[in-house]
């Protein structure tokens, strides 16, 4: 699952952290990647959101902060996952700066111990700027070694855009036109799952329910994702 969660802010313009834990515990994801996620920030109660919901959802955090302020409040990207983690580490994306909604973007890495061998998880947050996105994706595809690597995240961009074509170029699309945004009466594909290696997808598209209508401006994107021996012994 890729889920933007706007720090808990739902479309009532109420915090409410337990409304994400049961969008994200409808679905049972092993792996979820988070972004607009708050540490220790004032406007969110100042709790460690990634831990407080890897705490409910009996999950293990990962956080990647993309601004970092006075003290340790922080805001950026989590990875929440029940598969062991072997290593992490934060890629920082380009940023220009040149006008002041622009905000520092950045990656989180995550290599997963999964199915006898490793997995790269890559959590990111493009720019809403389309001038920013075609350096940060360059920047993610040099970044891209595993042979296994599953990229999420909220790309503020479509299927048809640049960046998106480009990500195709080295990755397969599992959600292509899932579309998540605004999550009332979402129209705009804007939140992305892609992959590459030795995979299939089982299902996937837009994670519809009442609650995640609320309880976010995104709805998240789900994909089930198999070896392709495994679903052939399924059938």
């Amino acid at each position: 699952m890729s889920y933007n969660i706007r720090y808990g802010r739902g479309t009532d313009d109420r915090i409410d952290l337990e409304r994400i834990a049961s969008v994200i515990a409808s679905f049972e994801p092993d792996v979820v990647a988070l972004q607009e996620v708050d540490v220790h920030r004032t406007r969110s109660g100042g709790i460690d959101q990634a831990a407080e919901l890897a705490q409910r959802l009996g999950l293990t955090a990962t956080f990647a902060p993309a601004i970092v302020e006075d003290g340790d409040s922080r805001y950026g990207n989590a990875t929440l996952t029940r598969l062991p983690v072997l290593s992490t580490y934060q890629l920082a994306l380009p940023h220009r700066g040149h006008n002041r909604r622009s905000e520092p973007r950045c990656a989180l890495v995550t290599r997963l111990a999964w199915d006898g061998g490793e997995l790269d998880m890559v959590n990111t947050h493009l720019s809403i700027f389309p001038s920013e996105r075609p350096g940060q994706v360059s920047t993610l595809m040099s970044d891209l070694h595993g042979d296994e690597v599953i990229i999420a995240g909220d790309f503020n961009c479509t299927p048809w855009s640049t960046p998106f074509k480009t990500l195709c170029c080295g990755l397969t699309p599992a959600t292509r036109r899932a579309r998540t945004w605004p999550s009332r009466l979402p129209f705009v594909p804007l939140d992305h799952i892609l992959f590459r290696g030795p995979l299939e997808v089982v299902r996937s598209g837009s994670w519809v329910t009442p609650e995640a209508r609320r309880a976010s401006d995104h709805l998240p994107v789900i994909a089930e994702l198999a070896k392709p021996e495994v679903v052939r012994g399924a059938a």
